[in-house]
């Protein structure tokens, strides 16, 4: 039955690419080009018209509840101590996941299972073209993927590139990782995603490779790790209570040495004035003097930790921000977790963790068979990138929320 795509579906698919098909929709300008101030809230309005009975989902119900007490009341009359930088990143935040969590909901109440596999094969291929386009502007100026997270700082030549080749950005860079676990999932039941397993594999090089070129330390480790978890058999329970045990004693066992003289090795494959290349032998210098404390790059990061977990004690149930003795933990938002644990104390964090928990769990609800452990590996990654890098931008929430979840629908029925 040939697939009848009508207006709103073009509408909802545009809205998606102008967030990850850079090399149009950057060119189009903040009027046409925007994501969140231009395609996102007309998407929303006719979503809000055609089918407002999404919103009397209790799941939508919770996220209305955070956004109204958490986003909206607490945080302009409990965390008045709150910096600028935090305020505006939980807005955006709330308003991207409701974003994507609306179109989900949208198609799934339809029943229209076959148009967002539709959506999400569209938007696989724009990745695709994306990871193409930034490997260019890395042959341009190796340095630009580490500076999009301070793009305000680029020179024109650097914006140019940017533009011009719509490379991806900061947030792009870790929704790709979340890709990972499904791909290797097609690959390894030999199931196409919109490209045959050949090409599947080469998509999967040039993400890793994409990783690694783009010099995010977090990144690459957490990319690696999540690509050796999905090739194992890890659905086997006696295969996990065998191996995480006989790794873990293995890891002890080993002198710090080996570990250090290893990434010595790993950092002399890059160039010497690479970030990367300073990344590896910093984390050798920590491993062989693991001093918390700024005399290597990785003790100044864990310096971090106990610095939020200072500031939480401080104030343990209503956050740091509402503390009018409050810590300054402004390097502490590089730990997207940790940072909104100390901001919000345990009052608010437990609020968000029960609002992605529902959240996740109804996702996880619509899978059936393996697919449900490769979608965890996506969310254990997802943890994994904010217990070690600040969380922000469109890309990572559109990947977890929306096009996992019609990645599935492109070889799956759907039955509850």
């Amino acid at each position: 039955m040939k697939l009848k795509i009508q207006p709103q579906d073009y509408l909802i698919l545009a809205a998606i690419a102008s967030t990850t098909l850079h090399i149009i929709f950057r060119n189009l300008g903040r009027e046409l080009g925007s994501f969140a101030f231009f395609w996102a809230p007309i998407v929303l309005v006719y979503i809000i018209f055609h089918k407002f009975s999404i919103f009397k989902w209790s799941s939508m119900k919770l996220l209305a509840l955070y956004g109204l007490i958490v986003v909206g009341i607490l945080q302009y009359f409990l965390w008045n101590y709150m910096n600028d930088w935090n305020r505006i990143r939980i807005l955006f935040e709330f308003y991207y996941i409701t974003i994507f969590t609306s179109i989900l909901y949208y198609y799934l109440s339809r029943k229209e299972y076959l148009k967002l596999a539709w959506i999400s094969k569209w938007t696989f291929v724009f990745t695709v073209i994306s990871l193409i386009t930034t490997n260019i502007a890395l042959y341009l100026d190796p340095m630009i993927l580490r500076e999009s997270a301070r793009s305000s700082i680029f020179t024109s030549y650097q914006s140019r590139i940017y533009n011009y080749t719509g490379s991806m950005g900061y947030s792009y860079l870790q929704a790709i990782v979340l890709l990972i676990p499904i791909i290797i999932y097609h690959l390894k039941h030999k199931i196409r995603l919109v490209f045959n397993q050949r090409l599947q594999v080469l998509v999967l090089i040039i993400l890793l490779l994409t990783l690694v070129r783009s010099q995010y330390f977090a990144n690459i480790a957490i990319g690696f790790l999540v690509t050796i978890l999905s090739f194992l058999n890890f659905r086997k329970h006696k295969f996990w209570f065998i191996f995480i045990p006989f790794i873990g004693l293995l890891l002890f066992l080993v002198p710090n040495t080996f570990y250090s003289s290893i990434a010595i090795s790993i950092g002399s494959y890059f160039d010497p004035n690479s970030d990367i290349h300073y990344k590896f032998n910093d984390l050798a210098a920590f491993i062989q003097n693991p001093l918390i404390d700024s005399s290597t790059g990785a003790g100044g990061r864990a310096e971090r930790y106990p610095l939020l977990f200072k500031a939480l004690i401080n104030d343990p149930l209503f956050g740091n921000a509402s503390n009018p003795n409050h810590i300054n933990i402004f390097l502490g938002a590089h730990l997207y977790w940790m940072n909104r644990l100390a901001l919000w104390g345990f009052l608010g964090f437990t609020f968000f963790i029960i609002v992605l928990y529902k959240l996740f769990s109804n996702i996880l609800s619509i899978f059936k068979g393996d697919f449900r452990f490769y979608y965890l590996l996506s969310i254990v990654s997802f943890i994994f990138l904010g217990l070690t890098k600040a969380i922000g931008g469109s890309e990572l929430w559109l990947m977890i929320i929306l096009i996992i979840p019609g990645i599935y629908f492109i070889n799956h029925s759907y039955s509850k």
